[in-house]
């Protein structure tokens, strides 16, 4: 026998009523299980709120432009970091700046596996650096957190032994504290960058560097596709799963599921 749908409509409201709304409480969550999560979330909201909105003898209207939406602003925010004007993440990393923000990287080199985004406006890894205080307000009280990230970018490509500063250009933007991750959420699920974490193909470029004690820490894909880093030729850190041949192929494959944006 089928369960009773408003049953089950109860034992989810008593269910979200039991969700602590203190961010606290989830501190403890890796930043790619916290995305994750977030999407699952906003689908089942979705989902509800259609629910809701069949009880309901009026229609809604067709369009709504609410300029106060976290989506809304975040595509903003994304749409404004691509409007900037390219740099070399040489130059950009000259003098240290205020502020925390998004950021895109872009490649221009020879290195074979990238030609299909080689000089294009399409971004080989996109990335934020979070506010040293949430609550900022001005560029000053987040702290140079966007200008660090960038530079310490700047230090794993001079340490690749097949890649070549020069070839890396970049754009970033300073934001307001809470439209950062909205912002590199839209941007990472418009252009799929091969480097980034939540594509699962060359990730760990981002990676700050492990720490002397670790122990069996597996190199990266990007670190075996890319040797150099100090870290990543410790012999506390153990060769990847997969091999050079295996990374390359996940990266073709990568490409022509999601053909890069001109």
């Amino acid at each position: 026998m089928a369960d009773n749908p408003t049953n089950i409509i109860t034992e989810i409201i008593a269910l979200a009523n039991k969700l602590s709304l203190d961010p606290a409480d989830y501190s403890g969550l890796s930043a790619p299980k916290r995305r994750a999560l977030k999407k699952e979330l906003e689908s089942v909201v979705l989902r509800l709120n259609s629910l809701a909105q069949s009880f309901d003898q009026i229609r809604q209207p067709k369009h709504v432009f609410d300029p106060t939406s976290p989506k809304v602003i975040g595509e903003i925010v994304a749409r404004a970091l691509l409007l900037q004007d390219k740099e070399t993440i040489s130059i950009a990393t000259e003098q240290p700046f205020y502020g925390a923000g998004v950021y895109a990287l872009y490649y221009r080199g020879s290195f074979d596996c990238y030609a299909p985004i080689s000089g294009k406006e399409h971004p080989i890894y996109v990335g934020k650096a979070d506010p040293e205080e949430m609550h900022a307000l001005l560029p000053s009280e987040q702290g140079p957190r966007l200008f660090n990230r960038l530079r310490d970018h700047k230090r794993s490509i001079a340490s690749a032994e097949n890649l070549k500063l020069e070839d890396f250009d970049c754009r970033y933007l300073v934001v307001r504290s809470a439209w950062i991750e909205t912002a590199e959420d839209l941007l990472i699920d418009w252009f799929k960058p091969v480097w980034n974490n939540e594509m699962k193909v060359c990730y760990g470029f981002g990676k700050h560097g492990d720490s002397p004690e670790t122990r069996a820490n597996e190199r990266s894909p990007w670190d075996t596709l890319h040797p150099g880093r100090p870290w990543a030729k410790s012999e506390n850190n153990t060769p990847n799963k997969k091999s050079l041949e295996q990374i390359q192929a996940d990266i073709a494959a990568h490409f022509k599921q999601y053909p890069p944006k001109e």
